[in-house]
């Protein structure tokens, strides 16, 4: 496998230059319906100084996925610019327009003794750009064993092999609609307990679950409840569902239009 040359850059530069070079867009509806994540990715992963102000190093990262329903399985691989490397078990689960995915397990590796790797996890937005399938985002990265934060990063991602991707559509892309619906955890990542809040322009039916990250509901928070326009904070206790510490994921559907956010329980 070739190895690249990294050069250390603020992250106002990166971003400056992706956004001139390339310009993502949303999938519609009908896309996310149709779309297969299945195949190979490549790209950079780029990590954070601990201030999140820039970037102190970038990787060699690649996905070698497969898709069955909404579950996603296989791997990752990333390489540093001294051809250190490892290869990493990943599992995740699509929701809406987001991969939520974590690393789990070192499958092999060559590295440093004294060098310890950092399983990544999070959401992965779904890009496209043109007929290229993206995945891109912002994701934490962990200690494996307590979920203890590393310095985390972003992520770039590019489909290159030949499968298909999605059926292309002219109709109006998914994030889009709803704009006004905001959601977010708080604490995040957080020990036995933390708030969902959300806020919603209009009245609207709503249903809140939690996921794992291999796609199994683990509370229904709130089910198809009226509500009116407002913020609203709900209580999530993991202690009361007896979850380990790990990847959950908040599922937010308002009339019938769905929204996440990343959940981290740490140990």
């Amino acid at each position: 496998m070739k190895r690249i040359t990294i050069t250390i850059i603020a992250v106002v530069a990166i971003i400056s230059s992706v956004s001139a070079q390339v310009t993502l867009s949303d999938l519609s509806p009908n896309e996310l319906k149709s779309i297969d994540l299945s195949g190979k990715y490549v790209g950079q992963r780029h990590q954070y100084t601990p201030d999140h102000t820039a970037f102190m190093q970038s990787f060699e990262y690649e996905f070698n996925l497969k898709q069955s329903g909404d579950i996603i399985t296989g791997t990752s691989t990333i390489i540093k610019a001294d051809g250190e490397y490892a290869d990493i078990k990943l599992r995740g689960v699509i929701v809406g327009d987001k991969l939520y995915f974590e690393e789990y397990q070192i499958v092999n590796q060559d590295k440093d003794p004294n060098m310890v790797w950092c399983y990544k996890s999070g959401a992965l937005s779904i890009k496209k750009d043109g007929e290229n399938l993206k995945l891109v985002g912002a994701t934490n990265s962990y200690m494996a064993e307590y979920y203890v934060p590393c310095t985390g990063g972003y992520t770039d991602l590019t489909k290159v092999d030949n499968s298909n991707n999605f059926k292309m559509d002219n109709a109006v892309p998914a994030s889009t609609i709803d704009a006004k619906i905001n959601m977010g955890v708080s604490p995040n990542p957080f020990l036995d307990a933390t708030k969902i809040n959300y806020t919603i322009p209009n009245n609207a039916n709503v249903t809140l679950e939690v996921y794992d990250i291999t796609g199994k509901k683990v509370a229904t928070l709130e089910d198809n409840i009226a509500k009116n326009a407002g913020s609203y904070d709900v209580d999530f206790s993991a202690k009361s569902y007896g979850l380990a510490a790990g990847v959950l994921i908040a599922k937010l559907t308002v009339n019938g239009k769905v929204y996440s956010s990343e959940m981290v329980q740490m140990k």
